[in-house]
């Protein structure tokens, strides 16, 4: 009667074996593909890092040509370019809806 029992022990020790065996081999699957992930990611961060970066230059060089006026170069002043407002509007004030001249009943 022990050894029978002794062989059921055994062959369930064998069975978890078998069955952390099966899991170890998924564990380090993941993990390789884990691994190929973050690298990949990796990769692509540190292309959008220099993509930022040229980016950064560009918006500065070009921030640096709009800014620049007489006061800060040798151009005349001509060449400035004009304030935001358009060329009519001198001042806020809206037309009338009457009509310029004496008014009718006066």
């Amino acid at each position: 009667m022990g050894g029978n029992y002794e062989k059921g022990l055994y062959n369930q020790l064998m069975d978890v074996m078998a069955r952390l065996d099966a899991i170890e081999n998924e564990l380090h699957t993941e993990k390789r593909e884990h691994k190929e992930d973050v690298d990949r990611l990796n990769a692509n961060i540190e292309g959008l890092t220099q993509e930022n970066q040229l980016l950064r230059d560009d918006n500065a060089r070009l921030k640096s040509i709009i800014n620049n006026d007489r006061s800060n170069t040798s151009l005349p002043p001509s060449t400035d370019q004009k304030g935001g407002r358009p060329a009519n509007t001198y001042n806020g004030r809206e037309k009338p809806k009457r009509k310029r001249g004496g008014q009718k009943g006066h």
